[in-house]
C-alpha cells in the first residue's frame, strides 16, 4: 500500500521540477513608431524591437509580441496585465507603475500646427494659452507641455486621424505633434502651417516592465543587461544596422556638452 503514495510523491516532484524549468514567456505590446519599432506580418520589427529581443534572449526567456493600441497598453500596464512595453518617455505618473530601462536620449522637437488660413501666430509657450490645442490621449510630447498642460486648453483625441479631422473642422485651433507623432502629415500638407514656436528638449527613451507584472522579479537582471548594452555601444550599433539614428548615450552627452 505504500507504493501508491511513493509513486504519487515522485510524480509531484517531477512535475514541480518540470514547472521550474519552463522558460518564462514575456507578453509584450508593440508600438507604431516606424522606423524604430512597428508591427508587420504578425511580428514586432525595427531596432527598438531587436534590442528588446536581445535582452530577453540573454535572460534565456522567450517573448510574445502583440499589436495593441498605446492608450490600452498604458492602461493595462498599471495593473500588470502586460509584462513589457516599448518604446516610450517617462513621466512622474508613469514611474508609479513602470520600472524603466534607459536606452538613451533623443532630442525632441515638438511643433504646433494651425490651418493655413488661420490668423494664429505663436512665438513662445505663453502665447498658446488662449487657444484650444488638440493632443493624442496618453502621449508624452515634452516635459514643458505635459507638466504645464493644466495651464492650457487641451482637447484629447484617440488617434492622429481624429486630430487632423478636428483641426480641419475648426474644433481645435492648434494641433501638437512631433517627429514621433506623424509630423510629416502636417509638414507636407499645404492646408496647415507651423507656428514659429518649437519646443526643443532632451528626452529619455525607455522600455519598461510594469511593477505589477509577475515578471517584474527579473527587472534588476534586465536593467544590468540593458546598461551593459548601452555603455558598450551595442544599442547604437543595432540601431545603425537598420540605418536608423540611435539614441544618444551618456558618453555622447558628456562629449557634446564640453
Amino acid at each position: 500500500m505504500r507504493v501508491i503514495p511513493f509513486i504519487l510523491f515522485a510524480y509531484l516532484l517531477i512535475s514541480k521540477a518540470q514547472a521550474d524549468t519552463v522558460l518564462p514567456v514575456w507578453q509584450a505590446h508593440c508600438r507604431d513608431r516606424h522606423p524604430v519599432i512597428y508591427f508587420e506580418n504578425e511580428q514586432c520589427k525595427g531596432p527598438g524591437a531587436l534590442v528588446i529581443n536581445q535582452v530577453i534572449n540573454r535572460l534565456g526567456h522567450q517573448i510574445n509580441w502583440s499589436n495593441v493600441p498605446w492608450a490600452r497598453t498604458i492602461k493595462v500596464a498599471e495593473t500588470g496585465q502586460v509584462d513589457l512595453i516599448p518604446i516610450h518617455s517617462m513621466t512622474s505618473e508613469r514611474s508609479q507603475f513602470l520600472h524603466p530601462m534607459l536606452l538613451g536620449y533623443n532630442r525632441r522637437y515638438v511643433h504646433y500646427y494651425a490651418l493655413s488660413t488661420s490668423p494664429i501666430h505663436v512665438t513662445h509657450f505663453e502665447e498658446l494659452k488662449p487657444y484650444v490645442i488638440g493632443a493624442i490621449r496618453g502621449t508624452f510630447y515634452s516635459h514643458q507641455f505635459n507638466n504645464y498642460k493644466s495651464q492650457l486648453k487641451v482637447t484629447f483625441v484617440n488617434n492622429h486621424q481624429q486630430l487632423i479631422k478636428m483641426l480641419k473642422a475648426g474644433r481645435i485651433d492648434l494641433a501638437i505633434t512631433s517627429e514621433l507623432n506623424e509630423l510629416h502629415t502636417f509638414a507636407g500638407n499645404a492646408q496647415f502651417k507651423a507656428m514659429d514656436y518649437t519646443d526643443i528638449s532632451l528626452n529619455g527613451r525607455f522600455f519598461s516592465i510594469p511593477r505589477q507584472s509577475p515578471l517584474h522579479k527579473y527587472a534588476k537582471q534586465v536593467e544590468l543587461i540593458v546598461d551593459d548594452m548601452r555603455s558598450s555601444g551595442e544599442i547604437t550599433r543595432l540601431f545603425e544596422s537598420y540605418d536608423v539614428d540611435p539614441p544618444i548615450n551618456q558618453h555622447d552627452l558628456a562629449t557634446t556638452s564640453n
